[in-house]
């Protein structure tokens, strides 16, 4: 008999956990960190655990395989917990994240992750799981669909409609229609009613203030490719050149064999600041610094001529040019969760000269609406989300709300 269980996730967003299991087979999608332990500065793994038995080191191992949908920390922070023994499979370019960038970031918890690459159908045990590229906000997301006992069940893991690559989840609704389960997140249902923004959009935006003549300083993760792509086609419109940190070349590195058309840090308009960082400190030691020498460039280039440069900001970059200029020749854009400018202090001497243009990593509402309309579920389980309860009143689909450790057992459903 098969059964679903979200072990995480069916009340928050993020730390998410769900297994899907068949008699001997037991398979777990997902195993991340909830979002408030990325506040603690003395975080550990295990202070997150979940009573799951047979999944960690020092256990007798129970589980056939452990697949991950991205490479964003609520999804796989508590897979260093994993028993070694168990394979865990996600996309060639979630794998390169985990082993070629993050252990460059301090408290990096990824080296030693038994990983493998993830591609089209895979048979586990009595079960078959397919994975399906989608749209988020790092490359290498998927969605995932199993079939069991008879049973379709799709995971669609972190989606949204209004990026770059938002017609692989066309393909998605066409290959995986009519499932019996669609497992769906729900992150934005809180959230006030928002018009529609896309990436597309945002590159207008940012023009704008990059015209105004100050040095903007734009807070953004690297990791976000479709950010990225945005912020450097309007520092081309704008006749601006991008500075950006060691890290953020190596991010463009890994995601290279994804596109010939992704930038790289000896393209047209980037220079290449050697921030004073542990990162940066670690590619030296590794001599992978040295290869950006050709586009270095010092601090007083970018303080004495303001009016050419973007740059990317990070703790350190920020320290450095914010006493070096005058606040008043300054704009700092946020392009980010929104909820990270409202942390206390960050960056709370400079939020009366910080704009915020971003769009989010998760669908829109009326976005999620059309996408269950075409994939045709005969039943939503709402996950990653804290308003499940909002589900019913917004999708004409039979809803079943789960809460966390509650055992779905298939045969059960009407």
């Amino acid at each position: 008999m098969p059964n679903l269980i979200i072990h995480r996730g069916t009340n928050e967003i993020g730390g998410v956990a769900m297994e899907i299991n068949q008699g001997d087979t037991r398979i777990l999608f997902d195993f991340g960190i909830p979002l408030e332990a990325m506040d603690r500065r003395d975080f550990s793994p295990k202070d997150y655990k979940l009573p799951i038995h047979g999944l960690y080191k020092g256990e007798q191992t129970r589980f056939t395989a452990v697949f991950l949908t991205h490479a964003h920390p609520d999804h796989y922070g508590l897979l260093s917990l994993v028993h070694p023994d168990i394979p865990i499979y996600a996309s060639k370019a979630t794998c390169d994240v985990l082993t070629k960038i993050m252990p460059l970031l301090p408290r990096s918890n990824t080296p030693g992750l038994n990983l493998h690459v993830m591609g089209g159908a895979f048979r586990v045990g009595g079960m078959t799981v397919t994975a399906y590229d989608v749209d988020h906000s790092i490359p290498g997301a998927c969605a995932y669909r199993v079939q069991v006992g008879g049973k379709t069940v799709v995971y669609t893991g972190d989606i949204r409609f209004h990026g770059r690559c938002k017609g692989k989840n066309t393909r998605l609704a066409k290959a995986a229609r009519n499932p019996d389960y669609l497992v769906m997140e729900g992150t934005t249902l809180g959230r006030r009613e928002q018009a529609v923004v896309t990436e597309e959009d945002l590159i207008s935006q940012f023009v704008a203030v990059f015209k105004e003549g100050k040095l903007p300083l734009v807070q953004f993760s690297p990791q976000n490719l479709d950010r990225f792509i945005t912020i450097y086609k309007a520092c081309l419109s704008a006749k601006r050149t991008l500075v950006i940190d060691p890290y953020t070349c190596a991010v463009l590195e890994a995601y290279q064999p994804l596109s010939a058309n992704i930038p790289q840090y000896d393209w047209k308009n980037i220079r290449v600041y050697f921030v004073r960082n542990s990162v940066t400190k670690r590619m030296a030691e590794s001599k992978e610094l040295f290869k950006y020498r050709s586009k270095q460039i010092p601090m007083a280039e970018i303080t004495g001529n303001p009016h050419k440069y973007v740059v990317k900001g990070n703790f350190h970059t920020n320290q450095k040019l914010l006493k070096a200029i005058p606040k008043e020749d300054v704009t700092i854009i946020h392009s980010m969760w929104k909820g990270y400018l409202e942390k206390p202090g960050y960056l709370d001497d400079y939020k009366d000269i910080t704009t915020c243009i971003h769009t989010s990593g998760h669908a829109y509402v009326e976005h999620l609406q059309a996408f269950v309309d075409k994939i045709n579920p005969k039943n939503i389980i709402p996950i990653h989300t804290e308003q499940k309860g909002k589900y019913a009143g917004l999708f004409r689909t039979r809803i079943i709300q789960l809460n966390d450790g509650d055992i779905w057992r298939f045969p059960l459903d009407a």
